[in-house]
C-alpha cells in the first residue's frame, strides 16, 4: 500500500513526459472519437457513440493522468538551493 501511495502522491513526471502524455491524450481522443463516430453512424444509434466516447475519455484519463514511470525517464538535475547565486559573484 505504500508503494502505491508513494506512486500516486510522489510521482513526478519530467518535461518530455509532459511532451508524451499531452500527444497520447490529443491521439487516444481522436482514435477514441472516431471511432465513437463510426460506429454510432454504422449503427444509427446515438447511444452508441457516447458509450464509445465516454469509454475512450475514460481509458485515456487512466492512460495519461497517473504518473507512470514511463514519464519520467528523463528527470531534470537542479542546482542546490544557493549554488546558482555564488557563480554570479
Amino acid at each position: 500500500m505504500d508503494s502505491l501511495q508513494s506512486l500516486i502522491l510522489d510521482g513526478f513526471i519530467d518535461f518530455e513526459g509532459q511532451k508524451l502524455a499531452d500527444f497520447l491524450t490529443t491521439v487516444l481522443l481522436i482514435v477514441f472519437g472516431a471511432i465513437a463516430w463510426i460506429v454510432g453512424f454504422l449503427r444509427q444509434d446515438l447511444m452508441y457513440t457516447v458509450y464509445i466516447g465516454l469509454g475512450g475519455t475514460a481509458l485515456t484519463f487512466l492512460a495519461v493522468v497517473p504518473p507512470w514511470p514511463f514519464y519520467n525517464k528523463n528527470p531534470q538535475r537542479w542546482l542546490a538551493a544557493g549554488e546558482g547565486d555564488r557563480k554570479l559573484q
